[in-house]
């Protein structure tokens, strides 16, 4: 690494750089070459960088990098992630800090200095594995306080709370329908439950799922009110069917994500592989695997080539933004540490596009949002957005 580089690492980390030092960091990394040769120094010679800079003080130095010209630009400047194996520490937050930029707008000139989460606050959880069941007979268990095991019974059907944290039916199916089970994960929660014959339901925070304790010979039906990924057993003679408010998505064997937010605009339904039929009202379509319907009540639209990693990002543990505004960011924040949002800002449309971790905690989340020029303020558990 050049000499002059390094130097202005080391100077960072005792001092703060000058605009024009800054710039001149910020030009190297810009550069597509030196980025290469970064990262393939990073690979080669690991430990005699180890030596020469501290890789716990880069992030403050490539934070500023990094987003520099995102907020004139928009685009996003990344490092390989093949440094990733070096940078443990560091990456996860710089690349989070680096992906997320605010697409022109207003805000990109602001000066006024932000507020910081109040202590009493800074450390508000991110969601977890918590989650309700309440069973046909009225009866509710907390799963997050239940301990492994059987946790009921329900005729030849165990429900079990597993070593892993999972929920799962198991037994002899006996085609006892009207044992209706509704799994609930509030604000703040998440759980993944496998079904009675078998099929994977992964569920988002604020989403419901009703499915009976044995399927009928027929068919295998459950309700969805919010969020959630299946990966369907397959049974040829007992199609799977998820019904939302406004859609119905019958499939066969296959894996998929449904949207179904009822303060969302929006159901979206993505398949991920095999096919499944979608019908709402008189209109029917089927799925091919990478494509995704888009409904609402005056639109039916199929996008043919999704990001399905986008789409799956909250199951894999991060927030994914594309073009969306301030309001359907803190949405998704609303949902996920339990919070209640304000935004008070009149300019709502800016967007923002990239990933963020959500395995952090609000605060940290909402410092990197701060990044692409948003003002906060946090209050108890109400954040409210400002100009």
């Amino acid at each position: 690494m050049e000499a002059r580089i390094i130097f202005l690492i080391k100077k960072s980390q005792d001092t703060v750089l000058t605009e024009a030092e800054e710039k001149e960091l910020h030009a190297f990394f810009l550069n597509e070459a030196n980025r290469e040769a970064f990262n393939l120094e990073m690979q080669g010679s690991a430990d005699d960088i180890t030596e020469e800079v501290d890789r716990a003080q880069w992030e403050p130095v490539l934070q500023k990098v990094l987003r520099s010209d995102n907020r004139a630009t928009g685009r996003v400047v990344p490092i390989d992630t093949a440094s990733k194996q070096y940078f443990h520490k560091w990456w996860r937050y710089a690349a989070a800090v680096a992906v997320i930029a605010v697409v022109v707008g207003v805000w990109l000139n602001r000066s006024a200095p932000s507020q910081h989460a109040l202590p009493s606050v800074a450390m508000i959880a991110p969601a977890a594995n918590k989650s309700i069941l309440r069973m046909s007979n009225g009866e509710t268990i907390v799963l997050s306080d239940a301990s492994n095991g059987v946790v009921s019974q329900q005729g030849n059907m165990s429900i079990v709370k597993l070593d892993s944290g999972l929920l799962a039916f198991k037994g002899t199916e006996n085609g006892n329908e009207h044992s209706v089970n509704t799994l609930i994960t509030p604000k703040g929660g998440q759980y993944c439950v496998i079904l009675p014959d078998g099929t994977k339901v992964w569920m988002n925070a604020e989403s419901e799922l009703s499915f009976p304790s044995a399927f009928s010979s027929k068919e295998r039906a459950v309700t969805l009110a919010g969020e959630a990924y299946f990966e369907v057993t397959n049974a040829a003679d007992r199609p799977f069917i998820v019904n939302t408010k406004n859609q119905k998505v019958q499939v066969l064997g296959t894996s998929f994500n449904i949207n179904a937010y009822t303060n969302e605009a929006m159901i979206s339904t993505t398949l991920i592989s095999g096919k499944v039929k979608v019908s709402a009202g008189d209109k029917s379509t089927v799925l091919l695997a990478g494509q995704q319907l888009q409904q609402n009540s005056s639109n039916w639209k199929i996008l043919p080539n999704t990001d399905t990693d986008a789409v799956l990002a909250w199951k894999n543990g991060y927030f994914s933004f594309n073009n969306a505004d301030i309001v359907t960011v803190m949405r998704q924040l609303e949902r996920w540490y339990d919070i209640k949002v304000v935004i008070e800002t009149k300019t709502t449309s800016h967007q923002f596009v990239g990933e963020i971790p959500m395995n952090i905690t609000l605060d940290k989340t909402m410092e990197i949002l701060k990044q692409s020029g948003i003002d906060y303020t946090i209050y108890g558990n109400t954040v409210t957005i400002t100009d």
